[in-house]
């Protein structure tokens, strides 16, 4: 792809899943420069193995994303080794699986702090020197829980539909500096989202479900680099949306956006009648 031929990169959350997809990919892609963000300093250094495996320029920073200090810091040292970015991918995030009356509000922060908060941060940290140079391209990776409203996820869902409020919102402002932005929407992905995040959604015995909702995701679950060759697709296209695999709830999204009184009729009787955990395989 002759459009990531010789840039250089940010990949946020990397250390796994969509993250190390998408920076493997854009090595695969051409892209010159690969910098790469975790939390866990162990996959970091697996990823940047990799990447340099494939003869791409590397560093890899461990970052709290949920911490102003830190990304500002990361986002100093980056600038100052690299010296511009063409390509910011902000894709770190962490899954919360619950009801409402089963999520805490320190699970809230938590969630709030990396999923939405970490998205804000690294705009803030990174646009400015963008929209100076008067180029580059944004990922933002939300969910297809940030385009329409799934059971199961309150406090997930409002932090996936605040980073698409966010990036819908800025787009034209961004385009008036000739700055591109998308919005990654995974579906069910094949990753450590599940495992690593915080997940009750319990059965009427007080049963948790996470056991059954790994399960399911390591069974339908996508692969992450299906999710990341659409990303790249998107971001050289230019496309605003990007819902991959459209299979898992794109028909859901065209509900909801055609007719969200009967998108919240169809998931209240699927609800009630315990067909959407049947679905999901989950204990009721």
């Amino acid at each position: 792809m002759d459009f990531f031929q010789g840039k250089t990169a940010i990949v946020t959350g990397a250390g796994s899943g969509i993250g190390r997809a998408l920076a493997l990919a854009l090595a695969d892609a051409g892209t010159g420069k690969v910098i790469i963000t975790d939390i866990i300093q162990e996959r970091i250094d697996q990823v940047t193995d990799e990447l340099r495996r494939k003869g791409v320029e590397t560093e890899g920073y461990r970052v709290d994303h949920s911490n102003l200090e830190e990304v500002t810091s990361f986002a100093d040292r980056f600038f100052e080794k690299w010296g511009y970015v063409d390509i910011l991918c902000s894709n770190a995030g962490v899954g919360l699986g619950g009801r409402f009356l089963e999520t805490s509000m320190e699970e809230w922060e938590w969630v709030v702090g990396i999923n939405f908060w970490g998205a804000i941060y690294m705009l803030h940290a990174f646009v400015p020197r963008m929209v100076e140079r008067r180029q580059g391209s944004i990922l933002l990776t939300a969910s297809d829980c940030g385009v329409v409203p799934l059971p199961f996820s309150c406090a997930y869902n409002a932090t996936k539909f605040g980073v698409v409020a966010v990036g819908e919102t800025i787009l034209p402002e961004l385009n008036e500096h000739n700055i591109k932005l998308s919005m990654l929407c995974p579906g069910d992905i094949k990753t450590n989202v599940i495992r690593d995040g915080k997940i009750h959604v319990d059965d009427s015995a007080g049963r948790s479900n996470k056991d059954l909702i790994e399960k399911y995701y390591e069974e339908k679950g996508a692969d992450p680099a299906v999710v990341a060759a659409a990303a790249l697709r998107g971001l050289e296209r230019d496309k605003a949306i990007i819902i991959v695999p459209w299979i898992h709830h794109g028909p859901f999204y065209l509900l909801y956006r055609i007719s969200p009184w009967l998108y919240n009729t169809v998931i209240r009787l699927a609800y009630n009648t315990g067909l959407l955990h049947k679905i999901q395989g989950l204990r009721r």
